[in-house]
């Protein structure tokens, strides 16, 4: 698990614990391209204690997710396609992102930071091209990251503490897949 990480963000982590949390979860979701569900797993991983990760995490990405806001909001759409390539920002995924706030709105906000349907920076620069109210998207983002986080670090501390049966836990489930798959492609079916 903690090697699929660059080795800077680990020492982000383990070298500043709380900060690092913090700092990587502001990162995430502000506008660097940085995957925070191994960032958060890899937390738990190393044993970095849950309600740290939660309380921190959740500030760093509010706080992010406020910087991504404003980008949305004072940048606009045409510079954030421009620019957004670079940090894995597609117009599809504007585009999808933008669909979901305005049919949703506020609590579209709470909705995509509980599902990782749509990346958090991509949420944000959203909001902030649909204009979101600011307080309820502040609001909605923190009370939605914290139940994440905390799932995703139990999760990075169940891998390590169980390594070996995730791994053949994993292992049976591609296994089945497997058999479901080549079933379905190579024996006839019964309507035909």
């Amino acid at each position: 698990m903690t090697h699929t990480l660059p080795p800077q963000i680990m020492d982000l982590i383990g070298h500043y614990g709380d900060f690092g949390i913090f700092a990587a979860m502001f990162l995430e979701s502000s506008f660097f391209p940085l995957p925070s569900e191994l960032v958060v797993a890899a937390a738990g991983a190393i044993g970095l204690p849950l309600t740290a990760i939660v309380i921190f995490g959740s500030l760093g990405a509010t706080l992010g997710a406020a910087v991504g806001y404003a980008i949305g909001r004072y940048a606009g759409l045409p510079v954030v396609l421009k620019f957004g390539k670079y940090v894995f920002i597609t117009p599809a995924r504007m585009a999808k992102a933008e669909a979901f706030a305005v049919k949703h709105g506020a609590w579209g906000v709470l909705l995509g930071r509980l599902l990782p349907i749509i990346p958090f920076k991509v949420f944000s620069i959203a909001s902030g091209i649909t204009r979101i109210p600011f307080f309820p998207f502040i609001l909605f983002t923190f009370i939605g990251v914290g139940p994440r986080l905390y799932l995703l670090a139990v999760f990075g501390a169940f891998l390590m503490k169980y390594t070996k049966y995730a791994i053949i836990a994993l292992a049976a489930a591609l296994a089945v897949w497997g058999i479901v798959v080549l079933t379905r492609r190579f024996l006839p079916s019964k309507s035909a």
